[in-house]
């Protein structure tokens, strides 16, 4: 899970470096950035989804920014399949909504992906002369 978690947080910040994980803990924030965070489900025996929620923010009255950055987003997630030795991940893009804030210049929208990944070294209780 923490290669995921990795990768996924790499993954993200090609698209915007000012993305964090749960929440942005720089003391000068740097507007717009992004937070992520995810819930998994088992699917089957070597596979998890996990839906991966990204929150973009923006201080601006206009959604310009945060929207042009949603597209990015999408942009580059939508559909996208990665094999790496341990995992394979398969991208599909759910919805995206406006979170309402109690500032009217702090513009907020939530960009909701699903992700499924078949891990390729995990067993579950089959050991590796089993598979063989």
């Amino acid at each position: 899970m923490i290669e995921f978690l990795q990768e996924l947080t790499k993954l993200l910040r090609e698209i915007n470096e000012e993305t964090y994980y749960d929440r942005n803990r720089k003391k000068e924030v740097v507007y717009p950035y992004a937070t992520f965070d995810f819930d998994s489900e088992p699917i089957s025996r070597n596979q998890d989804g996990f839906y991966l929620d990204i929150d973009i923010f923006d201080l601006n009255s206009s959604y310009i920014r945060i929207i042009d950055l949603e597209d990015k987003f999408k942009d580059k997630l939508l559909f996208r399949r990665i094999l790496m030795s341990n995992m394979y991940l398969r991208f599909s893009f759910l919805g995206s909504s406006k979170v309402p804030t109690n500032d009217e210049n702090l513009k907020r929208r939530n960009v909701r992906l699903y992700i499924k990944i078949d891990w390729r070294d995990k067993h579950y209780g089959i050991t590796k002369n089993e598979l063989h």
